[in-house]
């Protein structure tokens, strides 16, 4: 079997790897626009703020690893089309023919038409290539003052490298909150706070108008001018859908795939940034544009054409970052979502501990918990803190792709040891504190 896979990311790479282990004798391509295959682009800021020491350090394996594994690797070339009809590939480089196609092409940072947005100092945050130029630019122009558009993961995490390495930063977005769309007011507050501690501002419900100066020297905020020598544009991403489309291949936000990730043509897939698939709360499509989803659909999509009755199960895009040591984790919907989809919720808030009051050390920590009224179901989650708030949200993500109701997390055995948690865990607490909503 000939199986091509466009795209050498997170999604295209795990395919790969995941394919051959179910299959020895497939003929495997990967086609891919950059020189190597897969890295992590959520290790992106931490390389400009020197705690990742160079850029090549977040390559997973070197190309010679997938060779290895009979993997034959198509760099640096650019897919031009795909022909359903002859079921080839064509490329700059010439026609790969294909038994079996899998999309992995990813997404791209979205830049809004911003005037000035081309100038010499602006940059976006997606690639090994993108992260090069920010650092030779710091490098040669030692800029004091950044200003970040946008306040979502890749902006955040942005703002918290450019301080590390002793500038002023400004973080401008249109929301009325920081991560408008994975936090509510309440949670964003706390992580607001602890940025504004070190050195960085926030100018919320106004956009940038005008970038000004080639390199940068100002931007307009509305009618204000402000300083600024270095411009991050983190105003998010969008799925790359052009060569589905133009394949013919249903598309919408992103490239629409069934249960098993086939595309419109059952014989193309579509897994990662690039793929539709649907949500674990509303049951709507839509994209789910996480390193963790891209290696999960990459399995799901190797299993199914190597002949395994396997699907690729709802999302619930459970998500977490830390910014200056406070951890910051989140899945489902938020308050403010549920609200506009027409949910009616109950709601569970708990600020305590990580550990007993009695032992030194603990940090603070704030769960929030969502539950459907209906049906009591667990259907989102935001946690802040100082520590272990990966192993809550998982659980609480966990259960809720378990179908968990407010009885199920008040009622959950938990461990307890003080040095590390108390008797009774801050996510039950929370739960405890939505039950008493619904008597």
């Amino acid at each position: 079997m000939k199986i091509v896979v466009i795209g050498s990311g997170t999604a295209g790479s795990n395919f790969a790897l995941f394919m051959r282990k179910l299959d020895r004798k497939a003929e495997i391509t990967v086609i891919g626009k950059e020189s190597t295959m897969q890295y992590s682009p959520c290790a992106l800021p931490h390389v400009i703020s020197g705690t990742i020491e160079k850029p090549e350090d977040v390559i997973v394996f070197p190309n010679e690893f997938y060779e290895r594994q009979r993997i034959k690797l198509m760099l640096n070339t650019e897919v031009k089309a795909i022909d359903r009809e002859r079921k080839v590939v064509v490329t700059d480089k010439g026609e790969v023919p294909y038994d079996r196609l899998v999309l992995a092409v990813g997404s791209k940072a979205f830049v809004p038409p911003i005037k000035g947005v081309g100038n010499e100092g602006v940059f976006t945050l997606k690639s090994l290539d993108d992260v090069r130029k920010i650092k030779s630019y710091i490098a040669e122009r030692k800029p004091k003052k950044a200003v970040v558009i946008g306040a979502g993961l890749i902006g955040l995490e942005g703002a918290e490298a450019f301080a590390k390495l002793g500038m002023e930063v400004l973080v401008v977005e249109l929301m009325d909150r920081l991560m408008p769309t994975m936090l509510d007011k309440d949670t964003a507050k706390l992580v607001q706070k602890e940025m504004e501690e070190h050195n960085i501002a926030f100018r919320f419900g106004v956009g940038v108008s005008e970038i000004i100066g080639s390199p940068v020297s100002a931007v307009k905020i509305g009618e204000e001018e402000v300083k600024a020598d270095l411009v991050l544009v983190a105003t998010g991403v969008r799925a790359n859908v052009g060569l589905a489309k133009e394949a013919g291949l249903d598309v919408h936000w992103g490239i629409v795939v069934n249960e098993h990730l086939q595309t419109s043509d059952p014989e193309i897939y579509a897994i990662g940034d690039c793929a539709e698939v649907v949500d674990g709360v509303t049951g709507e499509r839509t994209l789910s544009q996480l390193g963790t989803s891209a290696v999960r659909m990459a399995k799901v999509a190797a299993e199914h054409i190597a002949g395994k009755d396997v699907a690729f199960r709802p999302v619930f895009n459970t998500a977490i970052t830390e910014l200056f040591g406070l951890e910051i984790g989140t899945f489902g919907v938020t308050e403010e979502r549920a609200k506009k989809e027409g949910i009616d919720i109950a709601i569970g808030k708990f600020k305590g501990s990580t550990k007993p009051e009695y032992y030194p050390g603990g940090k603070p920590i704030y769960v929030k918990v969502i539950f459907r009224k209906d049906d009591r179901k667990l259907i989102g989650g935001q946690i802040v803190g100082g520590e272990r708030v990966w192993g809550r949200v998982m659980t609480l993500s966990a259960l809720a792709q378990k179908d968990a109701t407010a009885e199920d997390i008040v009622y959950l055995e938990t461990a307890y040891a003080p040095p590390i948690s108390p008797t009774i865990d801050p996510v039950t607490v929370a739960a405890e504190m939505a039950l008493r909503r619904f008597r």
